[in-house]
């Protein structure tokens, strides 16, 4: 089967590598010039860690990222409450979650993108397609190169183009009210697993995703008009949320300059409720379920789509309605729960709701995502 994959992030990838090892004819679009990931840490929760292993890059991320088994808990003080160890779903031996830097886990998939030798197109995004079951799709980008596919799969992100031109009834990605905050510094060695700062109001983190460095998140509350900030106001924005932490965290407050790598992302969300299918063409990953990052879970999920869709087409490939249902049936609800529970846990946030409320659905979250997937 001819197959155009649209979006070179970590959906993107791991569909053109599923679909190019199970012998289909793939080559992957991606809008950028500059193919390459932004951003500091991406945390790898039991879904995510499984999913990545699955698509068989474990030793790259075992190696150049951190794996581990948990989180150790703490009061806005520095008072240890309590370990949470994940349970082991990948191997007895292996741990179940960790972290790794966005642009180390781009750098490792794209090198097995390019070693299946499978044709990158940079620079390039679809302007039209006329898409049927008959007759498959007919696809013109922006180049002025006219192409026909047995099968397109969009996986162009949160603000997706091809969700745009095939599902234009589908509102806009919904603001959620708060944004995420990842600051990247050097990993001290007493730090080898997740490591959490609680207050009724606020939670700051710890995360390993290096052999050398880690990243603290923290998320907070923005009204949507004051979402906007200047990236040169970030250093002491980020100083001022932290207060609260002072006791504790004092030397990475004090630490925190222009140098300090920081990103700073408002929360968006997406869930296509429907058939994520028209025609001939299928959306994955963030273009359908694009989740908030409560559950650490919405790049694991487009990659178990990218797995899925490889193992449906392996049993269906004669017939792509086919194909569809069962993979509607296999992910629809799966990423709805993820998209739902990671909102309502930031619903509670923003509300204020207590740390007890928040941390049993987190728990409920977790558990459920844990469960087998294929």
């Amino acid at each position: 089967m001819k197959i155009l994959v649209l979006g070179g992030g970590i959906g993107g990838m791991a569909a053109a590598i599923k679909l190019k090892q199970t012998g289909h004819n793939v080559e992957l679009v991606e809008k950028s010039n500059d193919w390459k990931a932004l951003g500091t840490g991406l945390t790898l929760s039991v879904l995510t860690l499984r999913a990545l292993c699955d698509l068989g890059v474990q030793d790259e991320i075992a190696e150049q990222g951190f794996v581990h088994d948990g989180v150790d808990i703490y009061d806005q003080d520095g008072n240890f409450i309590r370990t949470v160890l994940s349970k082991r779903v990948i191997a007895d031996e292996f741990p179940s979650e960790g972290a790794i830097l966005r642009p180390v886990l781009h750098d490792i998939l794209s090198k097995k993108v390019l070693a299946l030798e499978i044709p990158v197109f940079l620079g390039d995004s679809i302007t039209s397609l006329n898409s049927t079951l008959e007759h498959g799709n007919f696809v013109q980008f922006d180049s002025g190169r006219k192409q026909h596919f047995d099968l397109v799969i969009g996986a162009d992100g949160v603000f997706s183009k091809l969700r745009q031109l095939l599902m234009p009834e589908q509102p806009a990605p919904e603001y959620t009210g708060q944004a995420c905050w990842r600051l990247q510094f050097d990993r001290p060695d007493d730090i080898i697993r997740g490591r959490m700062f609680q207050s009724e109001n606020m939670k700051v983190g710890f995360n390993p995703c290096s052999p050398t460095q880690m990243y603290m998140y923290m998320m907070e509350c923005v009204p949507k008009e004051h979402v906007w900030r200047e990236p040169e106001t970030l250093p002491e924005i980020a100083k001022q949320l932290l207060q609260e932490f002072e006791p504790v965290l004092k030397p990475y407050i004090d630490s925190i300059n222009a140098a300090t790598p920081i990103i700073y992302r408002p929360l968006e969300r997406v869930m296509v409720n429907g058939d994520w299918h028209r025609g001939a063409a299928l959306l994955i990953g963030d273009a359908v379920h694009a989740t908030t990052p409560h559950l650490g879970s919405g790049a694991g999920l487009a990659v178990e789509d990218a797995i899925v869709l490889a193992q449906v087409l392996e049993q269906h490939a004669d017939d792509l309605a086919q194909v569809f249902d069962v993979f509607m049936q296999k992910r629809l609800e799966r990423a709805r729960f993820v998209v739902e529970t990671s909102g309502e846990i930031g619903r509670m946030e923003i509300e204020g709701e207590s740390m007890m409320a928040r941390s049993m659905l987190l728990a409920k979250g977790f558990e459920q995502v844990t469960m087998p997937y294929r």
